[in-house]
């Protein structure tokens, strides 16, 4: 069972001036639809949606309390304010955990390509997420690539290379063959390492001279 937490919400009416009045209040307007859940308009005070989002993101179930009503829901859409990049709306989609849902499932690279450290390669993530569709209680928080096993330039990572259970995930929008990142860079000649030879111990003579 992946982690949930926890939210409390309060309805709203269904007016022109609902949300202004909700945003201006101090809080957050939001709707919850989906899965046999009949659509409902809220409020959610916005410290908690904001320190509910930074954990549970859009891959984390959350345990939506509005005003006794239970449910399980996910982060499907959220606004910000393009200026001071806040909070503006939230649309919550109701979860049947029996049921599964397409998700947004972001991407971690972790540990250091020798590729990059050793060869002078560049590290490019093509894609920082992927949609998946599973059960609920399956979402994976985040999906970790292990960057460690990018050695030679031109190597690179591909979803099949993830090795997601295909029992349990639907990979959706792209194929087994996409690209998630990859080390660019191009390899130096015979020549030209001779030649960066050449130059080093040129200097370094030119170094024994002054001495």
């Amino acid at each position: 069972m992946t982690d949930t937490y926890e939210l409390a919400a309060v309805k709203r009416p269904v007016t022109k001036k609902s949300a202004r009045d909700t945003r201006a209040a101090g809080n957050v307007p939001a709707v919850v639809y989906g899965n046999g859940f009949e659509s409902v308009t809220i409020s959610v005070a916005y410290s908690d949606m904001l320190r509910t989002y930074r954990k549970a993101g859009t891959s984390y179930i959350i345990d939506l309390d509005i005003e006794g009503k239970k449910a399980k829901v996910l982060v499907h859409d959220m606004q910000l304010d393009p200026v001071r990049n806040e909070i503006t709306h939230v649309d919550f989609h109701a979860l049947n955990l029996k049921e599964k849902t397409t998700v947004h499932i972001p991407l971690k690279f972790v540990g250091e390509s020798p590729a990059v450290k050793t060869h002078g390669g560049t590290f490019i993530s093509s894609h920082d997420a992927l949609d998946i569709r599973c059960l609920p209680t399956d979402i994976p928080h985040d999906i970790e690539i292990d960057i460690s096993q990018l050695k030679e330039l031109h190597d690179h990572v591909t979803v099949v290379d993830l090795g997601l259970d295909p029992s349990k995930f639907e990979l959706m929008g792209m194929d087994e063959e996409t690209v998630l990142c990859s080390v660019t860079g191009r390899a130096a000649t015979e020549e030209e390492e001779q030649a960066a030879a050449g130059e080093t111990a040129a200097v370094e003579s030119v170094a024994e001279a002054v001495e």
